[in-house]
């Protein structure tokens, strides 16, 4: 059992959302109290070198875990990569984690496409990255505000689960 489930907590704040956008090298994250973003940022090791997956799986939820142990999160929303044509053993990892590591802290977790999120964000599924974060950057009144892709990814996942997910 790896170290972030054996040291598992409590449900957390009620209303407090945890969005992810997940990825091996980075994550996003964003926390949403009500409908506005209160905290973002990114995990992953910051390496060029080839690392084993599980080292990175390991690391990211070593810091998802000190993420929600500050904030105490009542559910965990992310989007999960698409459009992976070949087997992608690393990232059926990384969702099994995932999984068990809300199951842990007894937190709910809801999975959505990425092509889900852009579609809803940004007016299409097949948006690219930027025209998402620009999305949510004007739908918030966010412009300007200096975040990385991966955080503002997070931030569509996030009020796409506020807003139009399978919370409403």
């Amino acid at each position: 059992m790896n170290s972030q489930i054996a040291d598992c907590k409590g449900a957390g704040q009620e209303g407090l959302l945890l969005a992810l956008s997940t990825g091996l090298r980075e994550t996003g994250w964003a926390v949403f109290q009500g409908s506005a973003v209160a905290a973002s940022g990114l995990v992953g090791l910051k390496i060029r070198r080839k690392v084993e997956p599980s080292v990175r799986i390991a690391h990211q939820l070593d810091a998802l875990s000190a993420v929600t142990s500050r904030w105490r999160a009542a559910s965990v929303a992310r989007s999960k990569p698409s459009g992976v044509n070949r087997d992608a053993p690393g990232l059926e990892k990384l969702d099994v984690s995932l999984r068990e590591w809300a199951e842990c802290l007894g937190i709910p977790l809801f999975d959505y496409a990425s092509q889900e999120v852009r579609s809803a964000v940004a007016g299409q599924p097949n948006a690219s990255r930027d025209a998402q974060c620009y999305a949510i950057m004007h739908k918030l009144e966010l412009i300007g505000q200096g975040r990385a892709t991966a955080e503002w990814e997070a931030i569509a996942v996030g009020y796409y689960h506020r807003t139009l997910g399978r919370e409403k």
